[in-house]
């Protein structure tokens, strides 16, 4: 009778006696017990396991790999019967998935647990894997567990203060909105990075009196930020986050994207363009909301084969590891336009090659374009005519003469724009033109009717 679940109905259910049962010398029992346990549904197990006076017996037996239920694993973790060189060991032997799970109630761990969690081989793959997943890209490392759990201690902390300074009681507020301003934004920094962050927590360093710039770069990035509230601050950010939200521009979603459009601070800036740092074109945001929102991005293949005669222009131990090429191709369309406005020079001879009008938009918006570079994009005879158009209705650009030149020699060149440049060439530039056998033949008898005109 006890074998068959009989005194788990009763005012003082014994699942201890059912689990010793279970290893029982007689078949019959044994077999029966087992077949209990496991017909137990996962609330029925977890209700019995909550049961303050429960033998630690019972504990051990679902902390084994072959009883281990993960839906189990939080009443296992937080009573107090529960063995804690059990969860070490639990710990040290665990997979990836469960070294997954055992992270998620991080806070219930003890340290024992979390150095045994440590040297397991499975915790180095999970980490490999955290790496490349949307919960840690914000940070470059997988978090060590040990001081991922300070983290998420202090969050509580954190929120209790914050708790505080919104009630209604008003010296407790002032005191608690004091303790908060005092925190330095390397102590708020580290407390954030943690892989789960309170979504109050980020509401309240997102709204505009608690908003710093310092933090607003992780709060962006982490996976666990509420978008309406990203989406609220994008809208009515002032000029001290404006250049935080252009700089972190892959990390914006669509809606923040247009929110930001909108903002009367950034609408200024198009009109008044600060001297440092840079201000991304209406236009050319507007191309990327619509790229994001409508078109097919291009897939890898397409991306690395039109990145593929840029090779040369890589610096040769990038070349070697033929990562570069490959990491650009790989890259989202928001995160090529950062890196088109941000990036360096060997970086920027890939992205003008770009199948995307905005990344290539971007490339020729980039403060640190220079002149030079300005120069190679336009005898470039391997990308998009628009580049060629770009760089011809540039003022800046078409100041350089070498950059007239070579467009006027660019086969690649749209010939409506090549033709006026004739007007602008020396003679001995000019001749070169009438002779060469790359460019259209129009503009060959176009020059060689200007040199003769010149002539006369």
């Amino acid at each position: 009778m006890l074998a068959r679940g009989g005194s788990l109905d009763s005012d003082d259910p014994r699942l201890d006696l059912l689990i010793t049962l279970s290893d029982d010398s007689n078949e019959q029992v044994r077999q029966a017990a087992q077949e209990t346990l496991a017909r137990l549904p996962d609330i029925e197990c977890a209700r019995l396991l909550a049961s303050p006076g429960l033998d630690s017996s019972v504990v051990q037996y679902f902390l084994e790999p072959t009883h281990f239920r993960p839906s189990l694993l939080p009443v296992l973790l937080s009573h107090p019967a529960t063995p804690q060189g059990a969860v070490a060991e639990l710990a040290a032997r665990a997979d990836t998935d469960l070294v997954s799970q055992l992270l998620a109630h991080l806070e219930l761990l003890k340290t024992p647990v979390l150095v045994a969690l440590k040297e397991n081989p499975a915790y180095l793959d999970w980490q490999k894997r955290a790496r490349a997943s949307n919960a840690a890209r914000f940070r470059n490392l997988a978090p060590d567990p040990i001081q991922e759990k300070g983290r998420i201690d202090g969050q509580k902390q954190l929120l209790e203060l914050i708790s505080v300074a919104e009630s209604s009681d008003a010296e407790a507020s002032r005191g608690a909105t004091e303790t908060l301003a005092g925190l330095s934004d390397a102590e708020c920094l580290e407390l954030l990075a943690a892989i789960t962050l309170e979504e109050k927590i980020a509401r309240h360093f997102l709204s505009a009196p608690n908003t710093r710039p310092a933090l607003l770069p992780l709060l962006l990035g982490h996976p666990d930020t509420p978008p309406d509230a990203i989406v609220a601050l994008a809208g009515s950010a002032g000029a001290d986050l404006v250049p935080i939200f252009l700089d972190q521009l892959d990390l914006l979603r669509t809606p923040a994207l247009l929110a930001l459009k909108e903002n009367p601070t950034y609408l200024l800036w198009q009109k008044e363009r600060p001297t440092e740092g840079y201000v991304l074109e209406v236009d050319l945001l507007d191309l990327l909301i619509q790229e994001m929102e409508t078109e097919t991005p291009p897939t890898v293949e397409e991306l690395e084969a039109a990145f593929s005669d840029a090779e040369g222009a890589v610096a040769g131990d990038e070349q070697e590891k033929g990562g570069l090429v490959s990491k650009i191709a790989r890259m989202k369309v928001a995160q090529r336009v950062k890196l088109a406005l941000l990036g360096t020079r060997e970086e920027r001879s890939i992205l003008i090659r770009d199948t995307s009008r905005v990344v290539f938009r971007a490339v020729l918006g980039s403060p640190k374009l220079s002149d030079a570079e300005a120069e190679g994009f336009a005898s470039l005879k391997n990308v998009s005519q628009e580049v060629l158009r770009l760089v011809s209705m540039s003022r800046k650009f078409m100041k350089n003469y070498v950059v007239v030149r070579n467009l006027a020699n660019n086969p690649r060149t749209p010939i409506d724009v090549s033709l006026p440049l004739l007007n602008r060439l020396l003679p001995n530039d000019l001749r070169a033109v009438s002779s060469s056998r790359d460019v259209p033949e129009t503009l060959r008898k176009m020059a060689k009717k200007l040199i003769q005109s010149r002539s006369s």
